[in-house]
């Protein structure tokens, strides 16, 4: 059988789709709007997939981290620009543009970073477990 290779960029995308989510890398598929979490065994040829954005953590050094008092446990900037601490991990408020948390245990952080580059909807960021 000759060997089959993608003829325009729409196939290239969809090998592209097929290897990440063959290799377990996370793939998302858009409905409406909004871009979802696919499933990692199915494919539809109608649907516009994308490989999930990775996360950009908040450029928080270790020693910073050392000057944060322990009980914060996690980093969040919002839409704003805004940092945050929080003590539960937070989820983003895809519509309010922000980070909220289940309890209301976060405060506003004091310290500059530079966010230059980094998509509010990806800079949540957990403390390292030995600072």
């Amino acid at each position: 059988m000759e060997e089959l290779t993608p003829q325009n960029k729409h196939e290239e995308h969809l090998v592209q789709v097929l290897l990440a989510k063959m290799q377990g890398v996370p793939v998302e598929y858009k409905r409406g709007a909004d871009w979802c979490r696919a499933v990692p065994d199915s494919v539809s040829l109608n649907t516009e997939y994308r490989i999930a954005p990775q996360s950009t953590p908040l450029p928080i050094t270790r020693n910073m981290w050392r000057k944060i008092s322990k009980k914060w446990k996690y980093a969040a900037m919002d839409k704003d620009g805004e940092v945050y601490f929080y003590i539960n991990e937070p989820y983003a408020d895809k519509y309010g543009g922000c980070w909220n948390a289940s309890s209301n245990e976060y405060c506003r952080s004091v310290l500059f970073f530079n966010i230059d580059g980094i998509n509010w909807r990806l800079s949540l960021t957990e403390r390292p477990e030995d600072v």
